[in-house]
């Protein structure tokens, strides 16, 4: 169980400790870190006339904290490992049913089974002494036409572990809906909506909005099937405090100065930059043998031929704006490269020979921890090592030219 586990690892506490005592509004937040999730994969066969086969697959990565933040936010740990661990036991006690269906799948449509597939992942949003906020994502696979996935923003108060609600961000949820459905009208001029005022503000009205806060603004999330069709996947939209400062609860307008915010690849990150409530987007794919990064609709392209992207935005005190791409090679080890985000474009700095993939090779399988990095003032980071092979641990925060300082 996640609860169980002791991240053996000691924290360099000059690099990360913070002086927070309070509620929000007393001082302004400052970033944390040791957050990290533990991945678990799990294969179920079986067997029958035609022979051998895979019933079901499993993958789990849930949220966990490492030694030092339990120590220092003990309720916040406490509330993050027992979510963690229902989850885990959920997917335990649901395997057996899977596991039933895709047999009785496999006998009555033989020319069209497939194993069955259940995983759960997990990615930071937010974390400071004031908020801490993630989203969880779930996809299963079964004997229907397509699999089904959605995502769960999740929003904790780090001094007392309590979840906030949305109410307690966002003052006039009337305005606040109207400008979500004028934003998404807008991002997503091509999309097919299912009525989309009326299902949003209905959404809103029972209190039943996805969402999280991002160290900038509030995110709000519609899986498929929520406003339009599964084709048009995942919907969101931002909304920045700079943006509409009116709407929002004054204690959460004071947010960090310097942060890292971790993304998917799959969907656009909004920020302000500049910290001037200037919106700007960015987003970063791959594919022939490239990376591309895409500020605000401008595109810098590198030829890198990196795959299974993990990007976070960091933004410094000085407010210059760094990309930390961690990304796997053709060899299957991991790199991460470096981009300064200015004047609209991104700018190669260095490819750094590390990860924030841990891993331990121990027989009989390897045991893997994804760090992430959402304090930029100290973090942990792993030495890239070849498949198979143990990686190393260093201690490092993102020095003045977005380089790595270590100690």
């Amino acid at each position: 169980m996640l609860g169980k586990f002791k991240f053996n690892s000691l924290l360099c506490v000059g690099l990360i400790a913070v002086t927070f005592v309070g509620s929000v509004a007393e001082a302004a937040p400052r970033a944390i870190g040791g957050f990290f999730k533990q991945i678990r994969q799990q294969n179920f066969m079986d067997r029958d006339e035609q022979g051998e086969h895979e019933v079901l697959y499993q993958k789990f990565a849930g949220l966990a904290v490492d030694k030092e933040l339990r120590e220092r936010f003990p309720k916040l740990s406490a509330a993050i490992e027992q979510r963690t661990a229902a989850d885990w036991a959920r997917l335990q006690k649901e395997s057996a049913g899977m596991k039933a269906e895709a047999v009785q799948f496999r006998q009555e449509s033989p020319n069209y089974y497939h194993p069955f597939a259940q995983e759960v992942d997990v990615i930071m949003r937010r974390a400071d002494d004031a908020v801490v906020s993630y989203l969880e994502m779930e996809y299963t696979n079964g004997a229907g036409a397509h699999g089904m996935y959605g995502w769960q923003g999740v929003n904790f108060n780090t001094m007392t572990g309590e979840e906030i609600a949305l109410s307690d961000v966002v003052k006039d949820m009337g305005r606040f809906t109207d400008i979500i459905i004028a934003q998404l009208k807008k991002e997503h001029p091509d999309a097919v909506f299912f009525d989309l005022e009326k299902h949003v503000r209905k959404y809103a009205l029972m209190d039943k909005l996805n969402w999280t806060l991002d160290p900038r603004g509030v995110t709000v999330y519609f899986n498929p099937y929520a406003i339009a069709p599964y084709a048009e996947g995942l919907l969101q939209t931002t909304v920045l405090f700079q943006e509409q400062p009116q709407l929002f609860n004054e204690a959460y307008l004071e947010t960090a100065e310097a942060y890292a915010q971790p993304f998917s690849g799959y969907y656009p990150l909004a920020a302000s930059l500049n910290d001037n409530g200037r919106r700007d987007v960015l987003s970063v794919d791959e594919g022939e043998n490239k990376v591309t990064v895409t500020v605000n609709g401008r595109k810098s392209v590198f030829d890198t031929p990196l795959t299974k992207l993990q990007p976070v935005l960091v933004h410094m005190a000085n407010k210059d704006n760094y990309l930390y791409i961690d990304g796997q090679t053709a060899e299957g080890n991991r790199q991460t490269l470096v981009l300064k985000v200015e004047k609209g474009k991104a700018h190669h700095v260095a490819t750094l020979p590390y990860t924030f993939l841990h891993t331990i090779a121990v027989s009989p399988a390897e045991q893997q921890y994804w760090r992430f990095m959402t304090n930029p003032n100290g973090f942990y980071i792993d030495r890239a090592a070849a498949p198979g092979h143990s990686t190393k641990t260093d201690i490092c925060a993102v020095g003045a030219d977005g380089q790595l300082t270590f100690g």
